[in-house]
């Protein structure tokens, strides 16, 4: 556990910073939200409409679902859409023991540029307050919760690699975020009996990603906040091939 990089999101630092990549941008695409320190370079390549989630307990199941386009709404076919997230538990996959890969998928975009999912609906959680940052925080009289989340890392060809997250409207915590990560144009609502979702009979979230393009001298990455030393390769998953994805086509 990196105390420094856990002092850095809850003083701001980390947030401040991605604000500032965001600024570098030749064109306005979707905020970035922090990598934070559960990604994973590898993860199971999925194809869309599998179920991310090896534990669905019931009444969690949801799906999610989007469009990948540039700031103009021009699809951006087979961009890939790396998605990682708590279970219904408040937990990642690396939280739940050595070897455990699950709540966490990589798919590519179709030739509309969409991408769809099932998942379970993630919780909001605590950051560790038994450290030092802990204990600033609560002198601060602060809590130490996240709201509920789901990250995602898109990248394609000719364009800016994207960190950011979806946060979760009606969670308590949205608006004290204890990182400062969460902002209310990346605040989405859980539907029921959304018409335009691509797999019916379950509560849908949409979230659409608008992509900024790459100039030639800014290849910068919005990987901010991320702990090195948590970036783990997975075990196999039964069945699904933990191959990085193959490079979208030009």
């Amino acid at each position: 556990r990196q105390e420094f990089i856990l002092l850095s999101d809850t003083l701001g630092l980390s947030a401040l910073v991605n604000g500032l990549h965001d600024k570098t941008a030749i064109e306005e695409g979707t905020h970035t939200s922090l990598l934070g320190p559960f990604y994973r370079e590898v993860a199971p390549n999925l194809p869309l409409g599998s179920q991310i989630s090896k534990h669905v307990k019931p009444g969690t199941e949801c799906v999610l679902y989007g469009r990948i386009t540039d700031i103009n709404d021009k699809p951006i076919a087979n961009a890939t859409v790396s998605v990682w997230q708590t279970g219904a538990d408040g937990l990642y996959d690396v939280q739940e023991g050595p070897g455990a890969v699950d709540y966490r998928g990589v798919f590519a975009s179709d030739a509309n540029g969409a991408y769809y999912l099932r998942t379970v609906k993630p919780l909001g959680y605590s950051i560790p307050m038994d450290g030092p940052v802990g204990g600033m925080v609560r002198a601060q009289a602060r809590h130490g919760m996240r709201p509920a989340h789901i990250h995602y890392l898109v990248a394609a060809p000719g364009y800016r690699e994207l960190v950011t997250a979806l946060y979760l409207r009606d969670d308590p915590h949205l608006a004290d975020d204890v990182v400062f990560g969460s902002s209310g144009d990346l605040a989405v609502d859980i539907e029921t009996g959304d018409p335009d979702c691509p797999i019916k009979g379950l509560p849908s979230i949409r979230f659409d990603l608008k992509l900024a393009r790459e100039s030639a001298v800014d290849k910068t990455t919005g990987r901010v906040g991320s702990d090195p030393s948590a970036i783990l390769k997975p075990a196999p998953r039964e069945g699904i091939t933990t191959e990085a994805p193959a490079p979208a086509a030009s």
